[in-house]
């Protein structure tokens, strides 16, 4: 049975579209052919009286409904397990929020001013959209009655998966059902969603689910809140107590033999505002989204829950969001940084603010790191491979197109549901269900951009607490170079990894990113290879008295020289204070266009400080300083220069760089030549070490059974020449393995100072790379191609005095001069003055045009 307006569509379109066109016919043939506007207003008129048609219809069919909700209330008020409402439900240790909820319904997501927009939203999407029709429409007419659990009674023991009759499928229909009651004024609609949702709390039952079980517990709350206000004045006052009661106890009490079915408790006051469950849906949707609806019949939800989300979880963010992106990496964002979003959604609506401040960029800058232009982002925590890519922000990028009123994040949202809607949405906990993207489409009364990536910067920089740069060459050609370089000031741990000071490269294929494999976050795999620097191109310092390949305590078997990787942090105070989480400090960042428009990149350099990243026993000192420079030549349009500066806090602790091989191909390594070669796809990575007394150790390879990995039997998961397999013996991050350059010198204090440049795969010529001769140990730096030189001072702090060394290369050619203090500096080649050039605060780094040569560089006063 279809709902009304699509018998009116489907009526209006057979009838009188003709051959593609709008031509009417039939009784409307006076009015001639029609415009596009016209038709739209003719569709509209024929969708409501189809809908009061409908109406008529269901009204025959709402005497016996009525009469099973009496029945049910029988059923419920004798059912002990609802139990009773508790009047109040605490005093907030977060003081109290600066607002409360319209005195209206609805006012969750929703209000009644918008309803018309919405409904002819839906009328426009499914115009052209028969899959979206029919899923939405399926919804609406679904039989929503929650079968009992499979698999009751035959093994319920801790550890078995499938014991329990959640179904997100059944919560869509009922919130699909509670917004046709508003989108079509139906009544029907509005009691079927009571009934099912008060069938859906007295019938749920959960003995095992998949972990983290506060997901789909909090799904219902969420649903259960929305038929509430949707359907408020079809509710009696013994309907509202039964539905706060069966939340209340059946969901946020509830316990089983996994625990308690929501983490934070009731009142929710448990777990932090930082990272860890307590930062996803638990407070920030559910509990959220009911205390609006309620606020009126129990207001001490809202002043407990709305207290706590204004004074902790939104300081927190607004805190953070100061980086223009939000905390827990892509990996994690899709369950993390939704939650954030759906607040904003509720708050906004419900009081007519939005307090957030800077949340209007956060999930622009995660889109920020796509390297393709093809919708695939670069890792950032914890995921395997390309697991997160642009389509899996698209609910994230519909709740900012609709907050923010922003036309590229709109258009941003629209391609990543090309295949979605195709999939039948995310109906689940995470998802963005066919009923929430109504609600969103009619809500954000925009057109999209043409182009996705309008407005969004070629060089992204997200600065404090993480500081990093994310540069590409191009949105439009999905081959161009694209490189990560990350810093990360502070970590939020959790899903977070051990990866400040590290990088990731793409051109014409991905050729050097994050490793591992997450599927277990207790595994240890995924602590002590996929999260640790092991599996990035980070640093690692290794104290063999740490390692013991025969100790039963995971954290000696599988030591690897990583960063150190603290707990879950809980509130901001708590995170601020800690200097657990101090993992580095920005030391200088540039960059620069070749034009004024800014639509081709030139350069990006960033330089940290990262020594709190590792043990204190571990380094006293750790400097990584890197530059991307785009070069204008087509054979090597990209180098992309590193320098290390390392004092371990003993000589005999091993100082390894790492590069990490995202290909299947086994790299080449040439030792005399000091260089690694790997391809992908159709892109080529050339590594130069320019440094002294180092080694090349390569750790990978790969076994396959029927064309899927064997972990197991494979070595690109290795951590002291043992295989780290993860929990999944297929897990697979499409990598072979790394390579690692090891200092072989006996001193505490090295350098690494590496070269990387791209180029396509089929191009077997070597570019040039000289390194730069300096005495003194002042500088040192690497000569690219003859055309672009990269110097970097070696000081504890940024040098202020002259800097000597001897270039070798062409008649002009690009210096980038780091580290060195704010002010105006001469520089000289062979005696011969070039000019007088600037350092900002903030960059501490000169850029210049220059013969090779003898170079000195001074203060100019």
């Amino acid at each position: 049975c279809k709902i009304a307006y699509g018998i009116a569509f489907d009526e209006l379109f057979d009838k009188y579209i003709v051959n593609g066109n709008l031509t009417v016919n039939d009784t409307l043939k006076e009015r001639g052919a029609l415009s596009a506007e016209e038709y739209e207003e003719i569709l509209i008129d024929a969708e409501i009286a189809a809908a009061e048609k409908r109406k008529k219809e269901n009204k025959k069919l709402l005497d016996d409904l009525k009469d099973k909700i009496e029945e049910q209330r029988d059923s419920i008020t004798a059912n002990a397990t609802f139990g009773t409402v508790t009047k109040n439900i605490g005093t907030s240790s977060w003081g109290k929020a600066p607002a409360d909820p319209i005195n209206e319904h609805p006012r969750l997501l929703i209000t009644a001013d918008k309803i018309e927009q919405i409904r002819d939203s839906v009328v426009s999407i499914e115009k052209t959209n028969e899959t979206f029709k029919a899923l939405y429409q399926g919804s609406v007419e679904k039989d929503a009655v929650l079968p009992e659990p499979k698999n009751k009674g035959t093994n319920e023991t801790v550890g078995n998966d499938n014991i329990h009759n959640y179904d997100s499928g059944i919560l869509e229909a009922i919130f699909a059902k509670a917004l046709a009651y508003q989108l079509y004024d139906d009544e029907y609609y509005g009691y079927e969603a009571i009934y099912y949702i008060k069938n859906y709390l007295d019938s749920l039952d959960i003995v095992q689910i998949a972990s983290d079980q506060c997901r789909q517990y909090g799904h219902v709350m969420f649903v259960t809140a929305c038929v509430y206000d949707w359907c408020y004045d079809l509710l009696t006052k013994e309907d509202m107590t039964q539905l706060i009661a069966g939340v209340e106890n059946r969901i946020c009490r509830m316990k089983n033999n996994m625990g308690n079915a929501m983490e934070v408790g009731f009142p929710p006051a448990g777990q932090g505002s930082v990272s860890g469950h307590g930062s996803e849906y638990q407070i920030m949707r559910d509990y959220l989204a009911f205390a609006v609806a309620i606020y009126g019949e129990n207001d001490s939800w809202w002043d407990y829950i709305a207290a706590r989300v204004y004074n902790d979880y939104v300081a927190t963010r607004n805190y953070y969001f100061k980086s223009g992106i939000a905390q827990q990496g892509t990996g994690y964002a899709t369950a993390r940084h939704i939650a954030d979003l759906y607040s904003a959604w509720i708050l906004k609506v419900a009081t007519g603010e939005n307090p957030y401040v800077g949340m209007e960029k956060t999930v622009k800058s995660f889109l920020g790191y796509e390297f393709d232009g093809q919708g695939h982002i670069f890792n950032d925590g914890d995921g395997t491979g390309d697991s997160k890519a642009v389509s899996s922000f698209s609910a994230m990028s519909y709740i900012t197109a609709y907050l923010y009123a922003d036309p590229t994040m709109l258009a941003q949202a629209e391609f990543g549901l090309g295949d979605i809607i195709e999939k039948g949405y995310g109906t689940g906990f995470g998802g963005l269900s066919c009923t929430t993207f109504v609600a969103l489409h009619g809500l954000a009364d925009i057109e999209p951009a043409k182009d996705r990536h309008e407005g969004m910067d070629l060089i992204q920089y997200n600065g404090y607490p993480l500081g990093q740069y994310v540069i590409r060459e191009s949105w439009t050609d999905p081959a161009s170079a694209a490189v990560i370089m990350r810093i990360k000031e502070r970590t939020t741990a959790n899903h977070e990894h051990g990866d400040s000071g590290t990088f990731e490269i793409y051109y014409k294929g991905m050729l050097t990113s994050d490793g591992g494999c997450y599927n277990n976050y207790g595994h240890y795999h995924t602590r002590y290879f996929h999260q640790s620097t092991i599996s990035h191109n980070g640093l690692i310092i290794f104290d063999p008295t740490k390692w013991n390949p025969n100790s039963t305590a995971v954290a000696t078997k599988w030591y690897s020289g990583s960063q150190t990787k603290p707990g879950e942090a809980s509130t901001l105070s708590n995170w601020l204070s800690s200097k657990a989480y101090d993992t580095g400090k920005v030391l200088g960042y540039q960059h620069g266009y070749i034009d004024g428009d800014e639509s081709k990149p030139l350069y990006a350099y960033i330089a940290g400080d990262i020594t709190a990243a590792y043990e204190s026993t571990q380094a006293t000192n750790v400097d990584r300083s890197m530059l991307t420079v785009y070069t204008g030549d087509e054979q090597f349009p990209m180098v992309f220069f590193v320098h290390d500066a390392i004092t371990s806090y003993r000589s005999n602790f091993s100082k390894r760089f790492l590069l990490q091989i995202s290909s299947f191909r086994e790299p080449t390594i040439d030792e005399d030549e000091q260089t690694i070669i790997t391809e992908n796809g159709d892109g080529r990575l050339v590594l130069t070490c320019l440094s002294d007394d180092v080694a090349f150790n390569a750790f990978g390879g790969r076994t396959l059974v029927n064309g899927s990995l064997d972990a197991a039997n494979s070595l690109n998961y290795q951590i002291n020449g043992v295989q780290c397999v993860p929990q999944s013996n297929t897990s697979d991050d499409k990598h072979w393995g790394r390579v690692e350059i090891e200092y072989t010198g006996k001193s505490a204090s090295t350098t690494f100072m590496n070269v990387l440049y791209v180029t396509d795969n089929g191009n077997k010529k070597m570019a040039k790379v000289k390194d730069v001769s300096a005495t003194g140990g002042t500088v040192e730096g690497a000569v690219f191609d003859d055309s672009i030189v990269a110097i970097f001072a070696i000081s504890d702090t940024r040098a202020t005095s002259k800097l000597t060394c001897t270039t070798r290369g062409g008649d002009s050619m690009s210096y980038y001069v780091a580290g060195v203090a704010a002010g105006e500096w001469k520089v000289t080649v062979d005696d011969k003055s070039i000019g007088t050039f600037e350092a900002t605060e903030e960059g501490g780094l000169l850029t210049f045009t220059a013969p090779a040569g003898k170079v000195v560089i001074s203060p100019a006063k």
